[in-house]
């Protein structure tokens, strides 16, 4: 279940180790993880379905100040929904590591700190925004040192500062490591998206919605169960992950 030891027992960090676990955990829980998926996307996918297309040259209507009005909520129902994933990809693989059947959706939903994660999301989009205008490289750094952070705030019960001092703790030796692992994983998730859906691009405009969301959903989990992953292998590393068992009876605390 676990990636091979290396370094005196420690697991071995590596994009393989990784992917072999999110492989494994995916196809035990795939049932669970793609509908939960999709009904967490839908919400966003209906919300950029009424803002395709649309332009305001100015606020002259009532229908105007509706539009702007929307935008951030789709920006609210984004973070909700990123967030809402994040806990319920690091609650599936404590569950995997543990050996226990998935709890209900509402049982894992009410043992997520939503309020510090969404917290968390909100500062990752932020930096990561910031350090796409700045030029890509800024991007990938901010996101290799604390892309983990809602993982790690899930699973060690943190709050949102110390969230992001763990990530950059635990980050900082394995650095390009982690980077490799992100930027790979992102490559090939992105490739098979596009991929997939290529081929219905002439399509109309609805077909082409529910392609995008049926695809994502089934894409998705893979890069909410990597983040969890990385950081369960870190925190391992040092030798700091407490048994499989007190994990998962934690996870609502």
């Amino acid at each position: 279940m676990r990636g091979r030891r290396a370094d005196g027992g420690r697991p071995n960090l590596s994009f393989r180790a990784v992917a072999r676990e999110v492989l494994s955990v995916y196809r035990r829980h795939w049932r669970f993880l793609i509908p939960a998926a999709i009904v967490i996307l839908l919400p966003q996918a209906i919300v950029d379905g009424f803002l395709d297309g649309l332009e305001i040259d100015g606020v002259h209507s009532v229908g105007d100040v509706v539009t702007l009005a929307v935008i951030p909520l789709t920006v609210a129902v984004g973070l909700l929904g990123e967030a809402l994933y994040a806990g319920l990809a690091a609650a599936t693989v404590v569950e995997w590591r543990a050996g226990h059947s998935i709890p209900r959706l509402g049982v894992l939903i009410a043992s997520l700190p939503m309020g510090r994660l969404i917290a968390d999301d909100l500062i990752l989009a932020f930096g990561t925004a910031l350090g796409l205008l700045l030029i890509v490289i800024p991007a990938v750094v901010f996101l290799t040192y604390f892309g983990i952070a809602p993982a790690v705030l899930k699973l060690e019960h943190l709050g949102i500062r110390e969230s992001f001092r763990r990530s950059f703790e635990l980050v900082r030796s394995q650095f390009w490591r982690v980077a490799t692992i992100i930027v790979t994983l992102t490559i090939l998730t992105e490739l098979a998206m596009q991929g997939v859906t290529y081929p219905f691009h002439g399509g109309g405009h609805g077909l082409i919605t529910v392609i995008d969301l049926v695809v994502e959903g089934a894409l998705e989990p893979f890069q909410g169960l990597a983040t969890v992953v990385v950081a369960l292998l870190l925190i391992e590393r040092r030798g700091e992950l407490p048994d499989p068992e007190d994990l998962a009876l934690a996870r609502s605390t």
